[in-house]
Formats: C-alpha cells, sequence, structure tokens
C-alpha cells in the first residue's frame, strides 16, 4: 500500500528514521513471516503426498493388469525363417501349422519416362483415372513433376530424372498403385509438351506366389489371402530350391507376457516401497537453516503411509485362490517374496522389498498354469486382493484426496491471515511514519524558534 504520509527522515534529529521504520516492520512481520513458513511446508507436503498418490496408482494399474483377463488369454504366435524375404504377422485367428511360400514376381506399379518440353502457355496432363494436373506456363521439369506430386487426384508420382550418360532429362512418372490392372495409367498432354521413351517403359505385373505349392497371384506385394488369418508382405522373389517358411503355433497363453507383467508389478511395488520409506523415514532438522532443512521430514512417521505399507507387506505373505492347492496359494511359491528363507537378511529384505525369482516363476507356470493364473488373476486372486486393498486410499473421495484436500484448506486459511495481517501490517507502518514525521517536524520547528530568539538577542547586544 502506498503510504500517504510524508516521511521527513533524520532531517531536523539526525536520526535515520527510515531505517528504524524498516527494522520495526521486520519484528512486526515476524508472526506472518512464520505463517508463510507453513504455507510453503503445507504446500511440500502435499506435492510430496501426491508423488506418492501417483506411485501407489501405477502400482494399482500393475495389479490391475495381473487380473486382466486380456493377459491370461488364449494367443497364437507366427514365425518366419527368413525376415529378409518376406515378414508376416497375424490379423485373426490362424491354421496352425508351417506353410512354403515361393514368389516369381513381386507387384509393381507401370512407369513411363518422358521428355519434356517447358510448355509456352498452360498445359494439363490427363490421366486414365480422369484427373488432370495443370502444368503452369513457363514451367521446368522440377516445377512440372512438383505440381503432379502435389495434385492428391493424379494416380502416379512424378520424379525429374538425369541420363547420366547423355545428359538427356526425363519426367518420369509412375503409378501410385500396384498389379497389373491397378498399376497401369495413361498420360495424356494437351499441347506436345511430352514425349515417351518406350524403350524405357515398364509395364505394371501382380506378384505371383506360391503357398505350399498352390499357384497364386495379388495386385499387392502385402498378401491377406495367401495364409488365411495372417498378412504376409513379400520383399523380394523367393526361388522354388529356397523357400520361405512360415511358422504359425497353436493358440496357447503368452507366459512371456505373463511374465513381464509379473515383473513389472514387483519393480513397481519395490520403487514405491523405496520412496515411501524414504518419506517416512525422514526427520526433521532440529535447527533448519534453509528451505531443504525446513521440508525435511514433513512426513515423518506419518500413520497413514505406515498403515499402507503395512497392508502391503501383509498382502505378499497372505494366502489367495482357496481352490488351489496349498503349495500354490502364496506368491513366494511361484517365486514372488522378500528373499528366500534362507538367505541372509539384508536392508531390502528388511524393508519388505520384493524378489522376483524368474525361474522359480517358469517352472510354476509351465508346471501347473490353471493355478497360476488363479492365484494371480483369479476373483479370489492375489491381483484382485491388491486391487481391493489401495481402493479406499486413491478412490474419488478417499484417503489420500482427503489428506490432499486437507492441505488445501490449510492453505487457505494461512492465507487467509496472511493478507488480513498485511492491512494491519500497512497501518502499523503508516502509523509508525506518521509519528517520526511528527516528531522531526516539532524539532524542525523548535530549531527555527531558536534560531529565531538567538538572532533577536545578538541584534539587542549589537545596540
Amino acid at each position: 500500500m502506498a503510504s500517504s504520509t510524508q516521511s521527513i527522515s533524520g532531517l531536523s534529529s539526525g536520526i535515520d528514521t527510515a531505517t528504524i521504520i524498516d527494522q520495526l516492520m521486520t519484528i512486526e512481520r515476524q508472526p506472518q513471516t512464520r505463517l508463510k513458513t507453513q504455507v510453503t511446508l503445507s504446500a511440500a507436503r502435499k506435492s510430496a503426498l501426491s508423488d506418492i498418490q501417483t506411485r501407489l496408482k501405477n502400482l494399482q494399474l500393475a495389479a490391475q493388469d495381473l487380473k486382466s483377463a486380456t493377459l491370461w488369454a488364449n494367443k497364437q504366435t507366427v514365425d518366419i525363417n527368413d525376415p529378409t524375404k518376406a515378414a508376416v504377422s497375424l490379423t485373426g485367428p490362424a491354421g496352425t501349422g508351417s506353410y512354403s511360400i515361393t514368389a516369381s514376381a513381386l507387384a509393381r506399379g507401370a512407369q513411363k519416362w518422358y521428355t519434356y518440353a517447358q510448355p509456352a502457355s498452360d498445359q494439363t496432363i490427363t490421366y486414365s483415372n480422369g484427373d488432370s494436373t495443370t502444368i503452369a506456363a513457363g514451367s521446368d521439369i522440377n516445377a512440372a513433376a512438383a505440381a503432379i506430386n502435389g495434385d492428391s487426384g493424379a494416380s502416379v508420382y512424378a520424379s525429374a530424372v538425369t541420363d547420366s550418360a547423355t545428359g538427356t532429362q526425363y519426367l518420369v512418372l509412375s503409378s501410385r498403385q500396384t498389379g497389373a490392372t491397378q498399376g497401369a495409367f495413361t498420360a495424356t498432354d494437351s499441347g506436345g509438351m511430352l514425349a515417351e521413351d518406350v524403350a524405357r517403359r515398364v509395364d505394371s505385373t501382380d506378384a505371383s506366389y506360391t503357398v505350399n505349392g498352390v499357384a497364386k497371384t495379388s495386385p499387392s506385394n502385402t498378401i491377406t489371402d495367401g495364409i488365411p488369418g495372417a498378412s504376409l508382405t513379400l520383399k523380394t522373389t523367393i526361388a522354388v530350391g529356397s523357400p520361405v517358411t512360415v511358422t504359425v503355433g497353436a493358440p496357447a497363453a503368452d507366459n512371456t507376457n505373463v511374465t513381464a507383467k509379473v515383473k513389472a508389478f514387483v519393480d513397481q511395488y519395490n520403487s514405491t516401497l523405496d520412496f515411501v520409506r524414504s518419506k517416512l523415514d525422514e526427520k526433521k532438522v532440529v535447527n533448519p537453516q534453509t528451505t531443504a532443512d525446513q521440508q525435511a521430514g514433513l512426513l515423518h512417521g506419518d500413520t497413514m503411509l505406515e498403515g499402507i505399507l503395512s497392508q502391503l507387506r501383509n498382502a505378499m505373505t497372505a494366502t489367495y485362490a482357496p481352490g488351489n492347492p496349498t503349495t500354490l496359494d502364496q506368491m513366494n511359491e511361484i517365486g514372488i517374496s522378500t528373499g528366500s528363507a534362507s538367505s541372509t537378511l539384508n536392508a531390502d529384505s528388511i524393508k519388505g522389498k520384493l524378489v522376483f525369482d524368474s525361474a522359480k516363476f517358469a517352472t510354476a507356470l509351465s508346471t501347473d498354469p490353471t493355478s497360476v493364473k488363479a492365484l494371480i488373476s483369479g476373483a479370489t486372486g492375489f491381483g484382485q486382493a491388491l486391487d481391493t486393498l489401495l481402493s479406499p486410499t486413491l478412490q474419488s473421495g478417499g484417503t489420500m484426496a482427503s489428506r490432499l484436500s486437507s492441505e488445501d484448506s490449510t492453505q487457505k486459511t494461512l492465507n487467509d491471515r496472511i493478507a488480513a495481517m498485511d492491512v494491519l501490517l500497512n497501518q502499523k507502518q503508516e502509523t509508525l511514519k506518521a509519528q517520526f514525521t511528527a516528531m522531526e517536524t516539532a524539532l524542525q520547528a523548535s530549531q527555527a524558534q531558536g534560531q529565531w530568539l538567538s538572532g533577536q538577542i545578538n541584534s539587542l547586544s549589537a545596540k
């Protein structure tokens, strides 16, 4: 707030009243400074809680991945013995077995080479698909190629090519499609601009290939009807004596993906545990000197977070899937534990961090996949239990949302108090300025009167 009172700093008294006022106001502002520090600490606490919320949410999502029906759905695999010659991918259910592929020709589009005469007036090139491109008067060969390529309706692409032997420039038109029929085209200009070099023409063709000895053709090199349920892309011709073999596997669970999701859960669990534990173990600084010191230990010993970690640890040792054999109803029995019972305790196992024994998991998965699936993904399995455990904390209106909302309310209350104190502090500063200004004014008047009296006395003495 701007001052409406003129301050005369030490003109009469010789005292630096402005500095005195600043020092007095510094003392007056100390309660407000403490409130501002509390706002900063509340914001830092909220930020830490938000980070923990994000990590817990990621852990919940990882648990939901474990119980996902799609994770355990049967899938087929497809492989090819020479990916340099062809590529293959599944588009749907495909017949299990191997397929022998040969290819005597690849699909291609037509290509025609034209000498180009720069037009004196606007000309058009009309294609067999009915579209036409206008070539502006004076366009050189590069401008003509650009005009054709910029015409989305044109059935061809254009390139400006110079014959290295003769130096002749050609406007080369290539079909945008492949196949004997789809890749064929005509291009007619309106004024003698193009003259085809027929000897350089390349005709359009279909791909010619065989699947298990059955001859087939395709206008495209990407073939969807050669192997039902698969897409095959030919990259080169394939000799009869060196066929490519495509192998389609029988439907089965994708154990590689299941293992990856389990490992991802373990990694997220350990990351979350590390972060939360670091906040719980961080102690307050007794005599903080910096902002970092002040913000240390904001969540030290937080009971809500301690409770969550305790629940997570209990979940890792609980029994699941009541219908399972007793040898496959706990997570440690499939290789997910806080470490081997026979191993020496270390800091990670004491904290409750998990160890993933991939070999043990693979053995359990191959020996009794049904029970492993029930343990991890069933209605009474681990994934569902952990999802349910975390929901009260993470759901809308849950424990974490309430904590974050509480910090928002705390900051609002503190900021309201700070704003109210601003008004009082401004008033206090104005009062101090007025008081010191009055003192200086009085001293100035007194000094002026003394000087007048001295002058009068000196005047009488001189007579």
